[in-house]
């Protein structure tokens, strides 16, 4: 069976290639083949007794009743009876006459049994349905969005343009800024425009990792943020002008001074916005304009709160605590560059894929593409 690590995926080659490329990282059945089990087939001798024998299994022993509905009954003269486990100890004859199938089919169906495997569950990609496919005729449902994640077609050109700008900026602050520190940046996907830059401060504590801060950042921009005394230095001497003009400029309380000035006297990165949606106060709304707007985003309908419909890119991997952190602050997608040795998103677990979580966001992991290749894998 194939694993994440020897499954190579294409990537689609676009006119501009751009530096940084980001792969999804998505929960482990999008990267194996679909589990099989064993099932007992029969081989009818006439394709004419077909028809009378699949409205007996359909009525005693339908497909839903082995959790097998996801495939077809028949394959040109053979027909899927049950799951070899079902038997209980029982022979084939005995446990087709405990069903209530008639003497006659029970005879027909037992003439030419045999064992065989078949997909246990129903095939999420379309790289798994025609491995399914080639075992047992199945059925499948494509599901756009999820094979785009997959495949890396999700982002347009433009996005990919934007990703490798911010990945840029990301790791010219990382090196030339903070010394290597872990740094991270948060970002409005409406407006492309940066809320908060923030880098690690556990010399100041050691749960100050680079997430953590950049979330409390994040809340500064909302009238918030726990941590103003620790990180006062880091937006001492303010020029009130740049700072507190809000009627003038974006909320810019998530960004220090000395990240503001950086980004806004180096020619690369000029052409990037910088600035926070302003808070507001909550829309007070009746019943039946509830119905109306309930799939309307949270960020669109109330305004900013924490990570709400926020993008973080970060220099590393976060680890389970900052990786929560980001699941009680609603971030809708988490970049990040590096692997870490304690990494919550792909490295020891997957937190973004556990089902039970209240709240579920998108996970990328960003990589330099090589340019003298004209297509990437990963």
């Amino acid at each position: 069976m194939m694993d994440e690590k020897s499954r190579s995926i294409k990537r689609l080659k676009l006119s501009y290639n751009p530096e940084w490329y980001a792969s999804a990282i998505l929960t482990d059945e999008y990267y194996k083949e679909v589990p099989r089990v064993r099932v007992y087939l029969s081989e009818l001798d006439n394709k004419r007794h077909i028809s009378n024998v699949m409205q007996e299994l359909s009525k005693m022993l339908p497909l839903e009743q082995m959790n097998l509905q996801h495939l077809k009954r028949v394959r040109q003269q053979d027909i899927l009876l049950c799951k070899v486990n079902d038997l209980n100890g029982q022979s084939v004859n005995q446990y087709f006459e405990s069903a209530g199938l008639s003497h006659d089919v029970v005879n027909l169906l037992c003439k030419n049994v045999r064992e065989g495997d078949v997909p246990s569950l129903p095939p999420l990609l379309r790289w798994q349905y025609e491995l399914a496919q080639a075992c047992w005729p199945c059925k499948f449902h494509p599901d756009k969005y999820m094979e785009s994640l997959h495949n890396g077609s999700i982002f347009s050109e433009k996005e990919r343009k934007f990703h490798s700008k911010i990945m840029e900026l990301l790791e010219a602050i990382t090196n030339e800024l903070q010394h290597s520190k872990p740094c991270g940046i948060c970002i409005d996907p409406r407006t492309r425009g940066v809320v908060a830059l923030a880098s690690s401060g556990t010399s100041i504590s050691p749960v100050m990792h680079c997430p953590m801060v950049l979330v409390d950042f994040v809340a500064r921009t909302q009238d918030g943020g726990a941590w103003r005394k620790e990180v006062s230095h880091e937006f001492e001497n303010i020029d009130e002008d740049i700072y507190n003009d809000i009627k003038v400029n974006p909320v810019l309380s998530g960004i220090p001074k000395g990240i503001l000035e950086f980004i806004r006297t180096d020619k690369r990165f000029k052409d990037i916005q910088i600035g926070a949606e302003l808070p507001r106060a909550k829309i007070k709304c009746d019943v039946s304009e509830q119905n109306t707007t309930q799939n309307v985003d949270n960020l669109e309908k109330y305004g900013p709160y924490l990570c709400t419909g926020y993008d973080l890119y970060l220099s590393q991997e976060p680890c389970l605590m900052c990786a929560m952190a980001l699941v009680h602050s609603r971030a809708r997608r988490v970049y990040f560059e590096k692997c870490s040795n304690n990494g919550a998103l792909v490295t020891r677990l997957k937190l973004h894929a556990v089902r039970e979580l209240n709240h579920h966001y998108e996970v990328f992991q960003c990589k330099k593409i090589d340019q003298s290749n004209s297509v990437m894998y990963s």
